[in-house]
């Protein structure tokens, strides 16, 4: 039923850009106002984009900090889809960067329904989380309520729990990288999950990537798929010796 694509090992090996990373600038008429926050811990990190739909843009550079934390700078790439019955999609590519190093601690990536006005939870992963608000007058139409569903991971080995979330569409990739560094050792979380169209009784397959390394040791290494149903039971599968991994659709 479900057969090994090569998507999966280019996720694991991260974050294959989705849009230039050039900056992008929209001409103010025609712009809405689209505001990204990284929330880790009591620190956030955002940055106001002005966006038209139908074109890209994009942002590299210092982030508007609240909270005490290390400042961070940030890649912020976005694609608005021209607006639908049920408001607009947005293609995103978000990075946040390290003071100290390369490894950027947070990347993530995936295509999200957006209603004006309205706050959503795009992804989480780890201790981090990922909003989206569209704003402005160019952007104000009436839509149907946008009603996304929501994939939840976590795997699980040993010490090691990583939760994951996004807010998803059907036929959309999604995909999240972290870091985290222990004097000379680093470890590396990767995850990459593909939803598939629905079947007439709601079911839809789902395949995925999960990588997990810690320092020059694979602990976990698994891409494979199984089936899900909105509101249903969560489907496990092996990830690797003393790992496990769960996945579920919520409403």
């Amino acid at each position: 039923m479900f057969k090994k694509n090569h998507w999966a090992a280019g996720l694991l090996l991260g974050i294959a850009p989705l849009l230039p990373q050039a900056a992008v600038y929209a001409a103010e008429d025609d712009a809405c106002s689209l505001r990204m926050m990284a929330v880790h811990g009591g620190v956030s990190y955002s940055h106001e984009l002005a966006v038209v739909p139908g074109e890209r843009a994009s942002y590299a550079g210092p982030a508007k900090k609240r909270g005490r934390g290390p400042q961070r700078e940030i890649i912020f790439n976005a694609l608005l889809n021209e607006a639908g019955k049920q408001g607009f999609r947005l293609d995103y590519q978000v990075e946040v960067a390290d003071e100290k190093g390369p490894r950027p601690p947070f990347q993530v990536q995936g295509k999200v329904p957006l209603r004006p006005g309205r706050q959503a939870l795009a992804a989480s992963a780890g201790g981090w989380k990922y909003y989206l608000k569209l704003e402005g007058e160019a952007c104000e139409e009436e839509f149907d309520d946008p009603k996304p569903g929501t994939l939840t991971a976590l795997l699980k080995c040993g010490r090691h729990r990583y939760p994951v979330s996004f807010s998803y569409l059907t036929n959309e990739q999604y995909s999240a990288v972290l870091y985290s560094e222990d004097g000379d050792k680093v470890t590396r979380f990767t995850i990459g999950l593909l939803p598939g169209g629905g079947a007439f009784d709601g079911t839809f397959p789902l395949q995925y990537a999960v990588q997990l390394k810690d320092g020059g040791e694979t602990i976990a290494d698994n891409t494979g798929g199984v089936l899900l149903s909105p509101g249903g039971g969560a489907a496990k599968a092996s990830a690797g010796r003393g790992c496990s991994f769960t996945v579920k659709a919520g409403r």
